[in-house]
């Protein structure tokens, strides 16, 4: 169904130009043409009427009255004038009061042309819609890439001008799921919004090519955005797991890539519940799972000073937080909920763990709060719980710098190697047996207490396990050794 706001819009082929009366008062059903403005008294009711001769152009302005009253009288809800720039007072207020719509076409235009066009516009001609479909399309393919205009710009310009020659108004709309109708627009595999537009046939032919070029200049915006963001991600990764004699090196580049590295660091460690196999679909959710995290910290609106990068490490994903003061486990904790709100939403069925270091300065100290923040997603992972935040005091700063040092964690297996050698069962039983033993400080009752056995059974495993591994557990320093040995063993 046509109006006569459809013929004047942006997109019109011929240009008409509203004189007087409602763009949208009555729909229009048809059209047909009348030589002269004395020959209005014959058109038919409720058709659209083109008069084909100029003499509009040279009437009087009584003239012009008389034909406004005539066609308002015959029941014709538009009209259209060959070259008649204007409408006298008189006029002009006539067609206000008939909601008559009284239109101007050039005078130079071509008649023929003119009717043809509305009749096509009218009966929703199918003609018509592919050649306005078609001049969209060449906008859409002309779009080409990105460069220079920020990509809202962009956007809105090639909306603007699809629109124009569809002779209809394109909007884009938010949100993963979008309103019945509208096309959707996919940026990094990803739902954003979608684009959609009036009932209309070259509206629904050009949406999909609107929404593709759409995405298509979101995801270079979005590469163009994140690229600095994914040599950061690099860098931190080398940052964490280099030898320390690499590390200033590494923090000068990191320097130049506008990284804080001299600032506080607190490290967010996250690893999956069930570390994925070697099923190429699981390796490749673990990438779509890092991209989805990459794009919402980049999305975030975070405060003044404070930034966040990720790195990923194997199946692991580590989120660094770097500010001038101190971020406070509050505000990690909020970070995590949105993580998590991120994952259930595109990611069901994935569970990650999470670990919080404590805040530290400077490049050794985000080695530490990495080294830590490990350590809690590792308690996490065993534990069942969904967050644990390193104790910033006691033995689990020690422990958690013994099992990052790859020197002590070659002494630890040279310690409890022996045990090792009785299989991943019955190792496991005896080093919990010898950890209990000697967090007790040699008390058989304490240690059986505390696994839950007898104690002439405990006492029974302890000579079996000091027997094995030669160790004299009166001599202090030997009982400490192994003491840390089986303490870092029992946190892996």
């Amino acid at each position: 169904m046509s109006f006569v706001s459809d013929l004047v819009g942006t997109g019109s082929r011929i240009p008409l130009t509203l004189l007087a009366g409602p763009a949208d008062a009555v729909p229009l059903t048809s059209v047909t043409a009348v030589e002269a403005l004395a020959r209005l008294q014959r058109a038919p009711e409720g058709a659209l009427v083109v008069v084909t001769g100029r003499s509009a152009a040279r009437a009087a302005g009584y003239e012009l009255d008389i034909a406004v009253r005539t066609a308002a009288e015959r029941g014709v809800p538009a009209l259209v004038l060959i070259g008649c720039g204007s409408l006298p007072i008189t006029a002009a207020r006539l067609a206000d009061r008939a909601r008559l719509a009284v239109l101007s076409a050039e005078e130079d235009c071509d008649v023929a042309e003119v009717v043809l066009y509305l009749g096509q516009v009218i009966r929703g001609d199918a003609a018509d819609s592919l050649a306005r479909a078609q001049a969209a399309l060449r906008i859409v393919r002309e779009a080409g890439e990105p460069t220079g205009s920020a990509e809202g710009d962009r956007v809105a310009v090639l909306l603007e001008r699809v629109g124009a020659v569809l002779g209809r108004t394109l909007v884009t709309t938010d949100g993963t799921v979008g309103p019945a109708g509208a096309e959707p627009i996919w940026v990094a595999g990803r739902r954003q919004g979608g684009v959609t537009g009036p009932p209309d046939d070259a509206v629904r032919l050009v949406l999909p090519a609107v929404a593709a070029a759409i995405g298509r200049l979101r995801q270079h915006a979005l590469e163009r955005a994140t690229a600095p963001g994914q040599t950061r991600s690099d860098i931190l990764t080398e940052l964490i797991v280099s030898e320390r004699a690499q590390a200033g090196a590494l923090a000068d580049r990191a320097r130049l890539l506008g990284l804080a590295v001299d600032d506080l660091h607190t490290v967010i460690w996250m690893t999956p519940d069930r570390p994925p196999g070697p099923d190429p679909a699981e390796l490749a959710e673990r990438r779509r799972l890092f991209d989805t995290l990459t794009l919402r910290t980049h999305q975030a609106q975070l405060p003044s000073g404070e930034s966040w990068n990720l790195a990923r490490l194997a199946a692991d994903i580590v989120l660094v937080g770097t500010a001038r003061a101190e971020i406070r486990p509050p505000r990690a904790l909020r970070l995590i909920e949105a993580v998590r709100a991120a994952v259930v939403e595109e990611h069901p069925g994935t569970v990650l763990r999470f670990g919080i270091g404590t805040p530290q300065r400077g490049v050794e100290g985000l080695r530490q709060s990495a080294t830590e923040a490990r350590a809690a997603a590792a308690i996490a992972v065993r534990s069942g719980e969904l967050v644990h935040a390193f104790d910033a005091a006691g033995i689990n700063r020690v422990l958690a710098q013994i099992a990052a040092s790859p020197l002590s964690r070659r002494v630890v297996d040279d310690l409890l190697r022996p045990l090792d050698a009785l299989g991943p069962g019955r190792s496991a039983e005896a080093i919990a047996t010898l950890g209990a033993y000697l967090d007790a400080r040699g008390s058989l009752k304490a240690a059986a207490s505390r696994l839950a056995l007898h104690p002439n059974a405990v006492n029974y495993r302890i000579r079996k396990i000091v027997e094995r591994l030669g160790a004299d557990l009166s001599d202090p320093d030997t009982a400490f050794a192994l003491h840390l040995a089986c303490r870092v063993r029992l946190r892996d």
